[in-house]
Order: C-alpha cells, then structure tokens, then sequence
C-alpha cells in the first residue's frame, strides 16, 4: 500500500469520527472567518455602494444644540461636495401610544441619492419630491400600518408638538432591516420649534479620494463660529454607536482566539484518541522498518487533511455569510463590506496549517518514540 493510500485507510477507518471533526473543524472556522472578515470591516475602509461618500455634520460639542441651516450653502460650495442635506431625526406615534416608529426630515431629492439602495418607482419618486407634504414608507411598516399609496396619514411627533399631516406618495424596499419614514425637511421647518435650524446635515461626497479634506474642510469652515461642526463618516458614526457597547475590535480578538483553541482541542483530542488506539499497529509500522520521522509525518498527514476539509468545508460556508452579508445594510444605508479575497484565504489556510500541526505533534512523537517492544504489548 502507498503511503498516500495509507494515510486515506486510517481516515476512513472510524469515518463517525472524522466526520464529526471535521465537521467541528468546519463550523469552527466558518464561525473564525466571519470574526476575522467582520475585524477587516471595522478596521479598514468601506469601499461597497454609496455609503462610502456620506459624510455626517453634527455638532462638535453637543449634539441637542442645532446647527443654523444656512450652513447648508456654505458647505454646497465647497469642493469636492456633491449634494448636502439638513437632516433630523423625527420620533412620531401614529394609532396607539405603543405604535412608534421614527422618520427622516430631509431634502427628498438628496435623501434617495445617498440612499441609493432604496428601489421606489420613478412615478413615485416624482410624486415624493413634487408634493411638500408627501411622506414614504418602507414596505414592513407600510404593511404593519395597512398603509396605501395615496393614502392621508396623520403623524404625532414626539414633545407634543403639532401633528404632521402627509400623504403618503410611495412605499420603498430596501436591502437594510431599518426602514424609516421620510419627508420634506421644509413641512418639517414649520413645526419644529427652532425654525431654520437642524441637528446635522448629510453630506454626499463626489469623491472618495477627497473624503479626508472634505471633512477638514467642512470643519474648518465654521471653526471660529458659534456652532461649530464635527465631520464624520458613516461608517464611524456607526462603529462610535458599537463602541458604546465595548470594545469591538477587542471583543472580536478575544472570540476568535477562543474559537481557535477551541477547534485547536477537538483537533488534539481526536488524533489523541486516534494515535492511542493504533499504538500497536504503530509499532509494527516501526518494526517493519518504518523511522520515527515517515510515522510522525504519516499521522501529522491525517491530522492535515482533517483540518484543511474541515477548512474547505468551512470556507464555503463563510463565502455564502459574505456574500449575504452585503445585502444588510446597517441603519438601511451602509452596507456589511465583509469580503472573502486572499487575505482572508491565507489567514484560514495559516489557522488550518497551525491546528493540524500543533494539535498532533506531542501525541505522534510520543508515539513515533515508543520502545517497540512495549508498543506491541499495548493493548486498548
């Protein structure tokens, strides 16, 4: 027998057993691919969809003081702007006091660029920004609510004040899991109780590669003004929410190395038990003239190719959570840029490499060592 084929005939001697560890190895390293893909997120650029070029002006100091809307020209005529927006956040109730959702008051025309993964028909979308007092729906609330295009829909904003009273011009679906309620920032200027006024503005970048001096610049704009502005990315904006929660970047290291010494132990545990029960037939190997090195190769083989199917198998896995992946999109705007190219193919090829070789390497020197007098004698 070949030593290829020797290595494949104790494989498949106990296949319950290597099934499930290779199986472990797989959701293991399904499970590590995806930390380390969501690591690479966090800690890189987005470069997926629009998102990368939207840019949040808030203000620097606290953001419950508004910003003067007339900061809107000024940051428009800066270079590298494409389009900006006021933009507030509305809390509303409509039906019972339980029955909150929350909206966009924003410039209609600008909103759907930078939301560029929200799909509503052209009729609609002429509709919506036409008609100051048009409101859109995403299609889970329009449906939770019963609403209809055409429909008059009577909207209570949270702090008493007065009621919004829309009509509901188009109902979009989205990608994201978050679908708010959108309309005119001007019907919203006439309520709210500091006209001329807004807690930040979007702005939509016409280039990445001027994103950094875009937000100096913005900044710098309205340094030596009363409300001055901090410029940030979404993608910050969101990773600052997460940060509320700890820190990610820790939290995310110390799963994945949680999750590596756990696949490092089935790995070890199984070619322990393995190399165990073969102690007898290892020392015939050796008495046929087998040197300790070709055993200590032929069982660190096995251990090999249970980790790198394992790997395979889980590769594949972490390929299709990628690729969903980018269809969420977090706040219904940024996309999860998770991406499966060498860097991440290396790093789990380098996981399986490490796993087989350091799980099986004591067990089968041990046993490549062995007296072969007394390995013969051994009995399990």
């Amino acid at each position: 027998m070949s030593w290829t084929g020797l290595v494949l005939h104790n494989l498949l001697r106990n296949p319950r057993r290597t099934i499930l560890t290779t199986a472990s190895v797989a959701a293991s390293v399904l499970l590590l691919a995806t930390l380390f893909g969501a690591y690479r997120f966090i800690s890189g650029p987005t470069r997926l969809d629009r998102s990368h070029l939207v840019l949040m002006v808030r203000p620097a100091t606290s953001g419950m003081l508004p910003l003067p809307v007339s900061y809107r020209e000024r940051i428009a005529a800066l270079p590298g702007v494409s389009a900006v927006t006021p933009f507030n956040w509305v809390g509303v109730e409509y039906g019972g006091q339980d029955a909150q959702v929350h909206g966009f008051a924003c410039d209609p025309g600008v909103i759907l660029r930078i939301f560029s993964n929200w799909r509503l028909s052209l009729e609609e979308t002429r509709a919506f920004i036409r008609d100051k007092t048009a409101l859109i729906a995403g299609e889970e609330t329009a449906a939770r609510f019963g609403w209809k295009v055409g429909q008059s829909v009577t909207l209570r904003p949270l702090g008493g004040l007065p009621p919004l009273e829309l009509v509901l011009r188009g109902i979009y679906t989205s990608d994201g899991m978050d679908a708010p309620l959108v309309f005119h920032w001007d019907y919203w200027n006439e309520i709210q109780r500091l006209r001329d006024s807004t807690t930040g503005f979007w702005v939509l970048a016409s280039d990445p590669a001027a994103l950094t001096g875009l937000m100096r610049g913005i900044d710098a704009t309205f340094r030596n003004s009363p409300a001055q502005t901090k410029t940030e990315t979404l993608k910050q904006i969101v990773l600052d929410f997460l940060g509320r929660l700890g820190n990610v970047k820790v939290m995310l290291l110390g799963i994945s190395c949680a999750v590596l010494f756990t696949v490092l132990l089935i790995v070890a545990n199984s070619m322990a038990m393995t190399i165990r029960e073969r102690t007898a037939e290892i020392a015939v190997l050796r008495a046929l003239g087998f040197r300790p090195h070709q055993v200590l190769g032929l069982l660190t083989a096995e251990s090999f190719i249970i980790t790198l199917v394992g790997s395979l198998i889980g590769s594949l896995g972490a390929l299709g959570v990628f690729h969903a992946a980018v269809s969420f999109r977090i706040g219904g705007a940024m996309p999860v840029g998770l991406e499966f190219d060498l860097a991440t193919a290396g790093f789990i090829l380098a996981v399986a490499t490490g796993v087989s070789l350091v799980s099986t390497w004591l067990p089968a020197k041990q046993a490549a060592r062995l007296n072969i007098a007394v390995a013969l004698r051994h009995t399990d």
